[in-house]
Order: C-alpha cells, then sequence, then structure tokens
C-alpha cells in the first residue's frame, strides 16, 4: 500500500492536467483510508458480523490454531473475529478466508466497479 500511496504523489506532482492531478489526489485519499484488518479470535476483536470493512483494505489471516503472531496483530488497524458455535478456538486459513472476502463482498453488492 505504501508503494502504491508514493506511485499517486509522483503522478500527482507530474501530472499534465487539472483533471489528472485530480484523479491522482482521489487516489491519494483512497490509498491513504487503506486499512489492514487482522482476523482473529482474540480480547478486543469485534464480530466480522457488525463489523463494515472498508472499500480498500489487507485482510491478514494465521495459521490455523496459533492464529496472527503478536507483531501482526499490533500492526493491525482493526481485528475482526467470525463468529462460531461450540468450543472450536480457529478454522482453517483458506475457509476463514472465503468467508471474510464473502463479507467484504456482500457489503458491497450493487456497487458497481471502480
Amino acid at each position: 500500500m505504501a508503494a502504491e500511496l508514493e506511485d499517486a504523489q509522483r503522478a500527482e506532482r507530474d501530472a499534465a492536467t487539472p483533471e489528472r492531478r485530480q484523479r491522482e489526489r482521489e487516489r491519494i485519499d483512497a490509498c491513504r483510508a487503506s486499512r489492514i484488518i487482522a482476523l482473529d479470535i482474540v480480547p478486543g476483536a469485534v464480530p466480522m458480523e457488525t463489523y463494515r470493512f472498508p472499500q480498500r483494505c489487507l485482510l491478514l489471516f494465521g495459521a490455523e490454531g496459533p492464529g496472527l503472531s503478536a507483531k501482526a496483530l499490533e500492526l493491525a488497524d482493526d481485528v475482526v473475529y467470525i463468529s462460531q458455535f461450540g468450543s472450536v478456538r480457529s478454522i482453517n486459513a483458506g475457509a476463514a478466508a472465503a468467508v471474510a472476502m464473502h463479507a467484504w463482498i456482500a457489503q458491497r453488492a450493487g456497487v458497481s466497479a471502480e
């Protein structure tokens, strides 16, 4: 995300037209609004069902069982968990990714691609 932000800032400086400069400013704003979302069952995490995913985000998933590292959780802007029933501590990382990506897209149903 940092590289894309730097690229947009450079493109804004080099823009030949006001329209191009405006497009690059919008891209800069979108980069700055990007968030890192950790998915893990830890104290302070919020249930995915109540979380509003941002338009642009990076989703982090940990290994099945141990979850994410302390450093990954520290770097995350938000921590979300997938609600489960029973004594299950974790679900397969691939399944968790599918559930989270579906939740992200479901919140955007009917929104046209940019």
